[in-house]
């Protein structure tokens, strides 16, 4: 597993055994509030869904203890794959989205909340063609609520909003709730990344963020090989 190479790669290298795969399971109703509380960055998370907030809050807590290392795994275009890693690493915790090539054993870091703070990996139209890539296990619109948190754009739509409120809802949101929630969660992107820009540059889109891997100074292979894997062409 690409993982295994990347929990290598720590100073002090982590035993694969703390891996965690969570997969969506219908009875589970802890799991999108704790996600979108912690990784999303929306305190209302907390109580905008049907169920008792301090079992969210255990709930969380447990997704980030050090002996466990949960991820979320996200099929993309061409075979290749994106990993959302709660990097429980004991003084340098965050949340990682990796992209992991096909045929490949590596990861590449798309981004970092938290910790090594790295990123945007990318830009809203990205994230709406990512979420509309075929899934047999996370529907359109959870894809879009686990990828969200590594969008940064300045030029986000002008219905960005209500799409993220309807998603929110779709997962088991309350409907009374769903702005606060969706503005929350998209000002918790803002915080992290502020308003990068996107730019065309030699048929890839480049970030102004230095910290983002799609920079300038990126490789072009790298550049071609997101693009591939976010079927985006427009």
């Amino acid at each position: 597993m690409s993982l295994r190479h990347y929990l290598s790669s720590f100073r002090a290298p982590v035993d694969d055994s703390v891996l965690l795969e969570v997969a969506p399971q219908p009875e589970d109703r802890l799991f999108w509030p704790a996600f979108l509380l912690t990784v999303g960055g929306s305190l209302a998370a907390a109580t905008s869904f049907d169920v008792d907030p301090a079992d969210v809050e255990e709930y969380a807590d447990n997704l980030h203890q050090p002996a466990s290392w949960p991820f979320v795994t996200v099929p993309l275009a061409r075979g290749h794959r994106l990993h959302v890693l709660f990097r429980n690493f004991e003084g340098d915790a965050g949340w990682d989205y990796l992209l992991h090539p096909a045929g490949s054993d590596s990861v590449i870091t798309l981004a970092a909340l938290e910790g090594g703070f790295h990123g945007p990996g990318l830009n809203w139209p990205e994230l709406l063609a990512v979420a509309d890539q075929a899934d047999p296990a996370w529907t359109r619109e959870e894809r879009l609520l686990l990828l969200l948190p590594a969008v940064g754009d300045a030029d986000l739509a002008h219905d960005a909003e209500e799409l993220i409120a309807t998603a929110f809802t779709t997962v088991g949101g309350r409907p009374d709730h769903r702005h606060e929630v969706a503005g929350e969660l998209l000002t918790a992107s803002r915080r992290f990344w502020g308003s990068p820009t996107w730019v065309e540059y030699q048929n890839h889109r480049i970030c102004s963020n230095e910290h983002s891997p799609r920079n300038l100074a990126a490789p072009p292979s790298r550049h071609a090989l997101m693009a591939e894997a976010f079927g985006y062409d427009g």
